[in-house]
């Protein structure tokens, strides 16, 4: 068996032992009593969901001269510009999700929130050194590098607000994941649910 083939097999188990682990522990305690689910991991299948995508990011800061040094050099004048990775989280609010016990009818009934920006994060080592073009008695403080970056990880944020195809993408693979959860933990109770899908 190949490598490639290996690894693929291995990745099958671990993810089909992680699904088992989470329905059977959230429902193990429920058939020495009453048989009824317990759907308590919920809340980590919806974690597990969040969709990460990856930013290339310019941060940037510009100031135009405001004077000429005996007409030599601007005065005041600073341009400088870095490149860097982000990393936008986008997920569901784990606090708006919630799946009903099972009716008459094994109908599953689970209120799924719309995705939303989770987070906004630096990639770890991805801060390239700045360029920079400074006047005559000019400089760039380390305050002015801060204020560039914080504009430009609010820029990428906003972008990332606007991008209903992330959005939908992510609230897809929460309900397919949180769909495996529920039917999981009716297959170890023996019992086959259906979901009917509340939209929030």
């Amino acid at each position: 068996m190949s490598n490639m083939k290996q690894q693929g097999l291995l990745v099958a188990v671990v993810v089909a032992a992680l699904w088992s682990a989470l329905a059977l522990g959230s429902c193990v305690a429920s058939v020495d009593e009453q048989k009824e689910p317990d759907f308590s991991n919920a809340g980590y299948v919806c974690e597990l969901s969040t969709l990460q995508v990856y930013y290339h990011n310019v941060a940037q800061a510009f100031q135009a001269p405001n004077g000429m040094f005996f007409g030599v050099g601007d005065i005041g004048y600073k341009k400088m510009w870095f490149e860097y990775s982000g990393i936008v989280e986008v997920g569901i609010d784990v606090s708006k999700v919630n799946i009903s016990q099972p009716d008459a009818s094994n109908v599953v009934t689970v209120t799924l929130p719309q995705a939303e920006i989770m987070d906004v994060v630096i990639v770890q080592g991805s801060l390239g050194d700045p360029v920079m073009e400074t006047g005559w008695f000019t400089n760039i403080t380390t305050e002015e590098k801060t204020e560039a970056l914080g504009e430009a990880q609010n820029s990428m944020e906003e972008a990332a607000e606007q991008d209903e195809s992330i959005k939908f993408q992510a609230r897809e693979r929460a309900r397919d994941m949180l769909e495996s959860y529920v039917v999981n933990v009716g297959d170890l109770l023996g019992e086959e649910y259906t979901i009917s899908w509340v939209d929030v």
